[in-house]
């Protein structure tokens, strides 16, 4: 995987059957996975639409706020996870789901593209200038735990939501980033 040229690119036509083999992969839970709420009833298709008009903030279901969807490509064109970015926080995004939300296809799970996915992440959030990153997971992953301690998470809290009735305990890191605008003053 190290030597692996990975990016990180938001989804369109061109790779419909590649994304319903994605998609396949995970079937109907897709829509349960964390960050991959995105995910349409329509197939690729409606999944894509859905994508580029979530990115501009079209018909967000309410509570939402604008997000884009990237996933993660190998140069043979094979999707290997999928990362959302949310374009900023709003309350019910700061005690729960944070700037970013990421899935593994199950297939390609402990190999490392999490953690180089969530970095490739964090370059997204840095270029809208995002200089302070909330992401969240359930304490009972510590697969995902490490991922965000690996790209400089400190966990600042442990809360416990109500999801379907149940409480989860989640953990909640904050990574800083230095934006451009940052390094241009640090130059100065």
């Amino acid at each position: 995987m190290a030597t692996e040229n990975l990016k990180l690119i938001e989804p369109d036509e061109s790779m419909l059957e590649e994304l319903a083999e994605f998609l396949a992969e995970y079937g109907d839970a897709s829509r349960n996975v964390e960050g991959m709420w995105w995910v349409a009833e329509g197939g690729p298709e409606e999944t894509v639409r859905r994508c580029r008009e979530c990115a501009q903030g079209i018909g967000l279901p309410e509570g939402f706020v604008p997000s884009t969807t990237y996933l993660l490509v190998r140069e043979d064109g094979t999707i290997l996870g999928a990362i959302n970015l949310r374009h900023w926080l709003n309350e019910a995004l700061r005690n729960y789901g944070g700037h970013i939300g990421y899935s593994v296809r199950p297939s390609a799970r402990g190999q490392g593209y999490a953690t180089r996915m969530l970095a490739l992440g964090l370059q997204k959030a840095r270029e809208r200038e995002i200089d302070r990153v909330l992401i969240t997971c359930k304490k009972s992953n510590p697969a995902s735990a490490r991922v965000i301690e690996k790209n400089g998470g400190v966990l600042e809290a442990e809360k416990t939501a109500l999801l379907e009735g149940k409480p989860i305990a989640f953990l909640f890191y904050w990574i800083e980033l230095e934006t451009d605008s940052d390094s241009r003053r640090h130059e100065r």
